[in-house]
């Protein structure tokens, strides 16, 4: 990255911000029984703080979820730049060859962008993301209220503005944003990752995955009026228009603007499970954080932790305090989330050591099955578990559907890394196991471009196994467990 594109760094008093105030908001976010992953602090354009949680790091790219609907937006207002569309583009200009579809149906010839932008379109269905004809699908819906006169939280319309970019430029939104956004902004392309819709076009609504960083750098582009250095990145109007509150048919003081939220003074992309990039345009202040938020009094304690922080912040710098920077310097370079379940049980590992169990019945889900929401060729059947011990930990062989990949559980308390390229989209593998008795094996499988935590737990019988699935409780997205049973490889029951 060129020298003019790195965000400078700098002491946070030098921007207003104490260290002593950091160390509070630290506390706070810890306190608010969030698992927090990523946090970026930006003042004046200038890096004031940043920390991330191991095994979460600086370059690791994490699921957006909707906060892609900010990037989609960003760039719908780089086409507005070009010249390819306005706010008042109708959809059924763009896709001509739909129109007979809703043809005589109420309000489908008013429907423009501004509403496909806004969450007022005024539909109350929409087509399932993992839908090959979601496109299509979308024109046959009934439009029940006048576009721009009620609030539906409408992700296929969304993704439907990233789907005009692709009709007008011929591009998916990764490659049309590549030269003209990221680029300028300090975005590298080619580590995105961006889940697709079944019909190969990048969700426009929450397929991006990115790092804590890139989304700091998104929103600080709005900061920055739509420029970056000198450069003009969007379009001014769309700027205006996306900062400021389109649909208020909601509960104050929570409103819609374009492609992002409204709270009080803050300007939010909103990414569930606590993705944020946050904007606090009377401060001068980007807030940016990846982290799973499982239960509503968890984000509700992280937002009101920011909040508090960021409403404190003197508008001058203040005086340098060594002790507190050194100790907030240190703390920053040491957070790690909740150490994983420790017991050990060398008896269990000698048995277990050279088996292999192969699942007669039920599903085992090891890999990052969650991503079956965006396509369902993500989820990966486990046909068999192979068994070795090595210096006191477990080495698994895991036989899918596609083939064997090799992983090794740590079982002194910490969390081995392990790079898994299968056809799943989430390849960064954090595993840790503990056996807490002569029978017992669990298992803690973190996919770290995932917010989700899954956990196996083995429970051994005479030549053969109870495997019971289980995705930790993010809210609102929860799955039931799985239980499958397997059979010894070679024993008497196989």
């Amino acid at each position: 990255m060129s020298h003019a594109l790195r965000l400078e760094r700098i002491a946070p008093e030098a921007v207003g911000i104490p260290s002593r105030d950091v160390h509070a908001l630290l506390e706070a976010l810890e306190a608010s029984g969030s698992e927090l992953h990523g946090m970026m602090i930006l003042r004046h354009g200038l890096v004031a703080a940043e920390g991330w949680w191991a095994p979460y790091a600086a370059g690791q790219v994490h699921g957006s979820q909707s906060l892609t609907k900010t990037m989609t937006g960003s760039a719908f207002g780089v086409a507005m730049l070009e010249g390819l569309m306005t706010p008042d583009t109708r959809l059924i200009d763009v896709f001509p060859e739909y129109a007979p579809l809703c043809a005589g149906k109420p309000y489908w010839d008013e429907l423009r962008m501004r509403h496909m932008t806004t969450m007022s379109a005024g539909m109350e269905r929409q087509p399932a993301v993992t839908d090959p004809d979601w496109i299509e699908k979308f024109f046959t819906l009934d439009i029940v209220h006048k576009p721009g006169t009620a609030f539906y939280y409408n992700s296929a319309a969304c993704s439907m503005v990233g789907a005009c970019i692709r009709r007008i430029t011929g591009s998916g939104q990764r490659e049309y944003l590549r030269k003209r956004l990221l680029d300028k902004i300090g975005i590298d392309a080619d580590h995105l990752k961006w889940h697709c819709h079944p019909d190969g076009m990048e969700n426009g609504s929450g397929g991006l995955v990115s790092t804590t960083e890139d989304n700091a750098r998104m929103m600080e582009l709005y900061r920055r009026h739509g420029q970056w250095n000198g450069q003009q990145v969007l379009s001014p109007e769309w700027v205006e228009f996306a900062l400021q509150t389109q649909n208020d048919h909601l509960d104050l003081p929570v409103s819609y603007c374009g492609m992002m939220w409204k709270r009080e003074e803050c300007f939010l992309a909103d990414g569930a499970m606590g993705q944020w990039a946050m904007l606090f345009p009377e401060k001068d202040v980007v807030v940016s954080l990846n982290q799973t938020v499982s239960a509503n009094a968890q984000g509700d304690a992280v937002l009101k932790a920011i909040f508090d922080f960021v409403r404190g912040l003197a508008d001058e710098p203040v005086a340098v305090d060594p002790q507190a920077n050194k100790a907030l310097s240190t703390r920053l370079g040491k957070l790690a989330v909740p150490a994983p379940e420790y017991a050990e049980n060398p008896a269990l590992l000698r048995n277990l050591n050279g088996k292999r169990f192969k699942i007669v019945r039920g599903k085992a889900c090891f890999f990052a099955d969650d991503l079956a929401i965006f396509q369902k060729t993500n989820a990966i059947d486990v046909l068999s578990f192979g068994f070795q011990a090595l210096d006191g930990n477990l080495v698994m062989d895991v036989e899918t559907d596609e083939g064997t990949v090799c992983c090794t559980a740590g079982l002194k308390g910490q969390r081995i890394l392990r790079t898994v390229l299968t056809r799943n989209p989430a390849p960064t593998l954090a595993l840790s196991g503990c056996m807490p008795n002569e029978d017992t094996l669990r298992l803690e499988i973190r996919w770290l471009e995932s917010c989700r935590v899954h956990r196996l737990t083995f429970h051994f019988m005479q030549d053969g196994a109870e495997i019971i699935s289980h995705m930790d409780s993010v809210g609102g997205f929860d799955v039931p467990d799985e239980t499958a049973f397997a059979v010894e490889e070679g024993g008497t029951h196989a």
